[in-house]
């Protein structure tokens, strides 16, 4: 039988694992990079609204991107601009017609991406009470919460040609108490809450969106200082590209968004985060362009409406206001 050749004592194949080891221990271990640690500031309490972005923090979408993201619900305490301004938080959200009026402010923040193409801002008024459209309004009651709503409100009157003069108006909190209770014909807010909460307490609604009017602004902004877009822009496009990922999932996957909403909305119900979701889908993934897509053109809309309404006295730069820089990256430039 053919005898292996030996090597000092070891027979070759020996000497070669040996090798291998020696090899192996001469390489240092792989380490884990630390996450990058990121403070998001959401513009209201957690809900359904922000589902892309539960999504891309429990599918691990911002964990791929090395990023450790703390989402903050909305407090009065330590509202969401100043939090970002102040270094309290990376990233806000917030709408488009707040972010105008802060740049007009002298604010250094910066759009970079939009979540609602079209704004859930609306009127909405009881089924039997045959109020369908603004025009309805004179000689009606209206509830008008303060903020951008009030603001795209009188815009809207202002473009249907009517007069404020021939409606009652009465200020409103954040519930429906007042419509239910018969204090108001018509309330403001957003179609993709308070009008749940009616159908909850067993009645039909209407709901009219003001982009349905003329009034069309982007609304759920990401937003940043303009240092950490000029200064740290690697951590804005894994964050956007992150925060995509978790939008597209959530519209492809509406029972488990739901699923993973509830772990930060736990005081909320499944039926009204599921009416949130479903009702956010059509004004987010309208199918006119990429999910956080901006045009030029709407935000010169949206810079008019604020001037037209007085909320901003003179205008302003509305290039200053956005960035395409992270969209395009991520998808390309479109024309």
């Amino acid at each position: 039988m053919e005898l292996k050749r030996q090597v000092n004592g070891l027979s070759e194949s020996a000497v070669i694992l040996l090798a291998m080891a020696l090899l192996a221990a001469c390489v240092p271990p792989e380490t884990e990079q630390p996450l990058d640690q990121v403070t998001v500031k959401l513009k209201w309490v957690h809900q359904a609204q922000f589902a892309g972005m539960y999504v891309a923090a429990e599918k691990g979408f911002y964990k791929d991107q090395n990023l450790e993201v703390n989402l903050v619900p909305f407090s009065f305490e330590e509202p969401t601009l100043e939090s970002v301004v102040e270094g309290k938080a990376v990233f806000g959200v917030k709408s488009a017609s707040e972010i105008v009026q802060a740049r007009a402010e002298g604010l250094p923040v910066r759009a970079f991406a939009v979540i609602y193409q079209d704004s859930p801002l609306c009127c909405y008024s009881l089924k039997g009470s045959g109020i369908t459209s603004p025009q309805d309004f004179p000689g009606r009651t209206v509830g008008l919460k303060p903020g951008q709503i009030t603001i795209a409100y009188q815009v809207m009157l202002n473009k249907l040609g009517i007069d404020r003069n021939t409606i009652t108006e009465v200020p409103i909190g954040y519930g429906v108490e007042e419509l239910i209770g018969g204090t108001t014909d018509v309330s403001t807010g957003f179609s993709i809450n308070e009008p749940h909460q009616v159908i909850e307490a067993g009645y039909e609604v209407n709901i009219m969106l003001f982009a349905d009017y003329g009034v069309k602004v982007y609304d759920d902004v990401l937003f940043a200082t303009e240092d950490t877009i000029n200064n740290n822009p690697e951590l804005v496009e894994r964050f956007l590209r992150a925060t995509l990922a978790g939008w597209r999932y959530a519209i492809q996957h509406e029972d488990e968004a739901v699923d993973m909403v509830l772990e930060y909305a736990t005081d909320r119900t499944r039926t009204h985060e599921a009416y949130v979701l479903r009702q956010s889908i059509p004004l987010i993934h309208t199918g006119g362009s990429p999910i956080g897509w901006m045009e030029r053109e709407r935000w010169v809309h949206t810079h008019d409406v604020l001037l037209e309404a007085g909320a901003i006295e003179k205008g302003i730069d509305v290039d200053e206001v956005f960035t395409m820089q992270f969209l395009t990256q991520i998808y390309g430039h479109m024309e």
